[in-house]
């Protein structure tokens, strides 16, 4: 008796945790990609962590054109920002090809999503490395105590650095 509810579970259980997967982050970043033509060539794999874990989502860059910027890999990452800035998560993973090489914290993902609209994407890039954390934990970028131009120019180089690290072919 237990086995015919066991083997159920094990085909069904799986299935349901794909299409949940699929509908809440596969579907909407794949529509991100597709809705905009600067995203074209991009590849993305978006789900929970193991996809299980709602408390992390994993944002898992699996190809970028050869000739894509950072500011390129940034918009498509932001557009799928602001398609799930309502939902809660502890941290979202930045992978290549299922390799964590950074993380952010959940309210900053959807901070980033609200101002997606509002925030310019030179003012983006001058953020972003101040939010970045790399998979140990600890800070990917120091925090700088200068002048504001010189301040925003390091964080520039810190986000050339962020994509270079983040994308590395």
């Amino acid at each position: 008796m237990k086995t015919r509810l066991i083997r159920p579970v094990v085909i069904i259980l799986p299935v349901v945790v794909f299409l949940l997967n699929y509908g809440l982050f596969q579907d909407p970043v794949n529509k991100v990609l597709e809705r905009d033509d600067r995203n074209h060539g991009m590849t993305v794999r978006a789900h929970w962590r193991w996809y299980v874990d709602p408390t992390v989502l994993v944002y898992d860059l699996q190809e970028a054109r050869s000739d894509a910027t950072g500011v390129d890999v940034l918009r498509a990452f932001l557009q799928f920002a602001y398609r799930q800035k309502d939902r809660h998560f502890v941290r979202v993973d930045l992978a290549w090809r299922g390799s964590r090489r950074f993380s952010i914290s959940g309210s900053d993902f959807a901070e980033l999503g609200r101002q997606y609209a509002r925030r310019s994407p030179v003012d983006t890039m001058t953020v972003m490395p101040g939010i970045l954390y790399r998979p140990d934990g600890s800070k990917a970028f120091p925090l700088r105590a200068a002048p504001f131009v010189e301040q925003n120019q390091q964080r520039l180089v810190d986000f050339t650095s962020f994509v270079n690290t983040w994308v590395s072919r």
